[in-house]
Order: C-alpha cells, then sequence, then structure tokens
C-alpha cells in the first residue's frame, strides 16, 4: 500500500510538472506576441509618415485634373444647389456651376494675373483676386485660391492638418483674411490613381459648403 501511494504521489507530481511547462511555454508564447505587437505598433507612426509622404508627392504632382459633381451652399441669407465642374492647368483653373438645366449660374476663370466671372446673366466681370471678386458679386465666401489643391486632398499651406486610418486628409485648418476655414474629407474614392476626395464639407462661420465628386478625369483635354 505504501508503494501505491508513493507511486500515486510522484505520479500526480509528474502532472503537475508538464502542466508547469505548459504554462511557462503559454507565458513565453504571450509575451513574444506582445512583443512583436509592441513593436509593430512602434513602427506604425514611420509607416504613416513613409504611406503619406508618398502619397503628397503623388498629388503635388497631379497639376492637370477636372473633377465633375454636385455643390452644396447654406448661408444666413442663401442656399442652393449646383452641379459642379473645376478644371486645373498648370497656370489656370475653372470653376463652372450649373443649374439643373443646364444654365450657367457662375463661371470663374483665374490665372496668376488675371480672374474673369461670368454671371448668371452672362455680364462679365475681371478682378485680381478671385475670392474676392465672387463674394463681392454673390455673396458666397469660397476660398478659390486654394481649392486646387484642397479638392484633390493636398493640405497646402494649412494651418493644421489631420489625416485617416487609410493614410489621407481627414481634415485641415487655415485662417484666410482672419477666417477661420474648416475642411473635413468624408469620403474618398480609391478606384483613381491617387485615391482623390469624393465628400468634402467646408465650413466657415455660418457657411457650409458641400462638395460631391462624381468623377475625376486626370487627362482632362
Amino acid at each position: 500500500m505504501p508503494a501505491i501511494s508513493s507511486f500515486r504521489f510522484f505520479q500526480g507530481r509528474s502532472v503537475l510538472d508538464r502542466s508547469s511547462h505548459v504554462r511557462a511555454w503559454r507565458f513565453i508564447g504571450i509575451s513574444l506576441i506582445l512583443f512583436l505587437i509592441v513593436g509593430c505598433a512602434q513602427q506604425l507612426p514611420l509607416e504613416t509618415q513613409t504611406d503619406w509622404q508618398s502619397h503628397e508627392q503623388a498629388l503635388q504632382h497631379l497639376n492637370h485634373y477636372k473633377a465633375t459633381g454636385k455643390l452644396g451652399y447654406k448661408g444666413p441669407e442663401q442656399r442652393f444647389g449646383a452641379n459642379l465642374l473645376w478644371q486645373t492647368a498648370p497656370e489656370a483653373d475653372r470653376l463652372l456651376l450649373t443649374n439643373f438645366l443646364g444654365k450657367t449660374l457662375l463661371k470663374l476663370d483665374t490665372t496668376p494675373t488675371r480672374t474673369t466671372l461670368i454671371s448668371h446673366e452672362g455680364k462679365q466681370y475681371d478682378g485680381s483676386n478671385a475670392s474676392v471678386l465672387v463674394r463681392n458679386l454673390t455673396g458666397i465666401n469660397l476660398p478659390i485660391e486654394q481649392m486646387r489643391d484642397w479638392l484633390i486632398g493636398l493640405p497646402t499651406d494649412a494651418d493644421s492638418y489631420q489625416l485617416n486610418g487609410e493614410n489621407r486628409l481627414a481634415s485641415l485648418a487655415k485662417q484666410i483674411d482672419q477666417q477661420l476655414w474648416l475642411v473635413d474629407y468624408q469620403e474618398y474614392d480609391y478606384s483613381t490613381t491617387p485615391s482623390l476626395p469624393k465628400r468634402i464639407i467646408l465650413k466657415q462661420d455660418k457657411q457650409h459648403i458641400t462638395l460631391v465628386i462624381n468623377k475625376w478625369d486626370l487627362t482632362p483635354q
């Protein structure tokens, strides 16, 4: 009987030893996984920065494109919706707003030295500052000079900006003529190369502008 008891004692101890080894290996495995996770997490900012820099450089080389879609405007004194066409060339930009019947509401052509605006009445106005010209004639405040970059998700001259989970521009803030502009990039079109914004919200004081881009043409004629 003592021999049997002794055997059971050592048999139980053997089981305990094996359990201890299993727990030890599990601990080592978990520690290794945590080490790898921490290591990867520490590298994420560098990877994020590299990916954003690559995307930013691609956008900076994008100086010839056309965007078509919709514009919605809400302000203290007026609100409206319009078809939107924005076209950028190396030395010129064009903004065309039409109603849903195709009639021109506003046509704006800008170069580094001159701005021409055609109103819904067909009258032509010239100036040197596109944003001021639009504001004086329509009462609408638009950051025209920044639009060629902001429209494609490039935070040129922004006071601050944030990236989203895909390392694309999520938002930016910019003070222009003592007026704070907040721009939110709510959706992207990842079928284009580089990926480009699909839905943008611009806010300035009580003005709220929604841009929805339905089509990007990166090789316009």
